[in-house]
């Protein structure tokens, strides 16, 4: 929800390597960070006008200053006037 029109995918290497793609089709902005067991430091790439890496890191930083929820506290509220995601409860809306 922090990130929108973000779109994920991730791929496997050899021993446990990984890479995370970032994608905004609207945009064409991308990043890519790559994991290697045992790194002390990962490679991020990232182009367009959106820094979807840069964004991703902002949206962790909130659930992390959240006080690191599970996904199960959560909620979704939908009138016709729009919808609304939470935290907790209804009265504590996501800063989207």
């Amino acid at each position: 929800m922090l990130v929108p029109g973000c779109q994920w995918a991730t791929g496997q290497g050899p021993d446990g390597a990984w890479t995370l793609w970032l994608a905004d089709a609207g945009t064409g902005s991308w990043a890519s960070v790559d994991y290697e067991p045992d790194a002390v430091e990962y490679d991020v790439q990232q182009h367009g006008p959106r820094r979807l890496w840069a964004e991703v890191e902002a949206a962790h930083a909130w659930w992390a200053d959240a006080g690191r929820p599970a996904r199960t506290q959560f909620g979704l509220t939908v009138t016709p006037a729009g919808q609304q995601v939470w935290l907790g409860d209804r009265g504590k809306a996501l800063p989207v």
